[in-house]
């Protein structure tokens, strides 16, 4: 006789059950059929999914990771580069050259080489030598056309190894040696557009041989110096700033601003009266502390505003009709332009060579104020260091 062996089932407990039936089920399970999931890819979601705005963003910005870790991964072509050198760049910059007009980097250049230069393929730029009068065309010429030549090459060797090598093409004055005027800017061309970038960016290379500025091959934006204003008795730039906002504001000569205007690009005659406005805002005025024999003070202000337009012949008959205007105050005499010479140095006509603030530029490399450099008669009555106040005030 057999003995049969009775099982009772066990008691019904909801939350044990609950609990096994989840780890029953759980994908990790060892009894699991479904097999693990990979956490790390999540699985493709169906047709009927719509991504919401949050979602989108999110799927966007990873398409764009690699383009992210590509940029980030590099230096950009405005990177400051410090080569040893070359004096690295200032805090806030180097000092600003102030031009004569949009196009002086060409000035007195000899026209077949000029069109010479028309033709020369991009990347190319411009470079003009600090303390360089252009008068010795010759053998000074060839000198300064090599230090060039190797100042650029350690540049673009830094940024592309045995790069292809570079050329300098010298200027020649229209006239020849009988010229009276002479250029100062040589053409630097067969380079990357990496070392042009780099280069142009800096824009101020100075080392111990030779220091030089490089500029665009291309007509600049209308020069923000307009000219120097002298006779008053007060060193005050309010003062000053009010008077020539002033004069500029008042009926007659502002009729006459707006009609330079609409003899340019800008047509529509609210935008015209909006370029006048927009002249008149934008004064700045500096005080340079001009000093003469005897230390006696006196005050000179360079007169500068943004150019609304960049048609060539406005800007020019504009400058021209305020240079020509009288600047009275009240209490504090009348102003007129003064004549406005290069400095030796920077060839900036915002200063005399005595207030060059070059030479005040941590670790400079390159010329200094000297006996040889004070050859500009007008120039004389700057005082020999630090007497640039570099006060500015313009309107908010």
């Amino acid at each position: 006789m057999s003995r049969e062996t009775r099982v009772e089932p066990p008691m019904s407990n909801p939350a044990a059950d609950h609990t096994c039936s989840g780890l029953t089920e759980s994908i990790h399970a060892p009894n699991n059929t479904q097999g693990d999931q990979n956490m790390e890819i999540p699985t493709n979601p169906t047709t009927l999914h719509t991504p919401t705005a949050e979602e989108e963003a999110i799927l966007a910005h990873l398409a764009m990771a690699e383009t992210n870790r590509s940029i980030m991964s590099q230096n950009g072509p405005h990177h400051r580069t410090i080569l040893p050198q070359f004096t690295p760049i200032p805090i806030g910059g180097f000092p600003k050259v102030h031009m004569l007009h949009s196009a002086q980097i060409f000035d007195h250049l000899d026209t077949k080489v000029l069109l010479a230069w028309f033709q020369v393929v991009h990347p190319k730029f411009l470079v003009r030598v600090f303390d360089h009068s252009g008068k010795d065309i010759t053998e000074g010429t060839a000198i300064i056309a090599e230090r060039i030549h190797s100042s650029v090459a350690i540049i673009a060797n830094y940024i592309h190894q045995d790069a292809a090598p570079i050329r300098v093409s010298p200027p020649q004055p229209q006239g020849g040696r009988s010229a009276k005027d002479y250029p100062t800017c040589f053409l630097v061309h067969n380079i990357s557009d990496k070392t042009k970038e780099l280069i142009l960016n800096q824009c101020i290379w100075s080392a111990t041989n030779i220091t030089f500025e490089a500029l665009p091959f291309a007509c600049q934006h209308p020069p923000d110096l307009l000219f120097c204003l002298s006779s008053f008795t007060t060193s005050n730039v309010e003062t000053v700033h009010k008077m020539v906002a002033d004069v500029w504001a008042h009926e007659d000569n502002r009729h006459h601003i707006n009609n330079f205007f609409s003899t340019s690009e800008i047509v529509e005659e609210e935008l015209v009266y909006k370029a006048t406005r927009d002249l008149i805002r934008s004064i700045r005025i500096e005080h340079l502390d001009f000093k003469v024999t005897g230390g006696l003070s006196i005050p000179h202000f360079n007169i500068f505003a943004t150019s609304p337009t960049t048609d060539a012949k406005t800007w020019t008959d504009l400058r021209g009709f305020l240079h020509i205007l009288d600047y009275p105050t009240g209490l504090n005499g009348c102003g007129t332009a003064v004549a406005l010479h290069p400095c030796p140095i920077c060839h900036s006509l915002a200063h005399p060579h005595g207030l060059c603030p070059f030479p005040e530029v941590p670790l400079w490399n390159g010329p200094r104020v000297s006996n040889r450099t004070m050859t500009n008669g007008p120039c004389t009555y700057g005082r020999p260091r630090g007497g640039r106040t570099g006060q500015c005030y313009e309107l908010g």
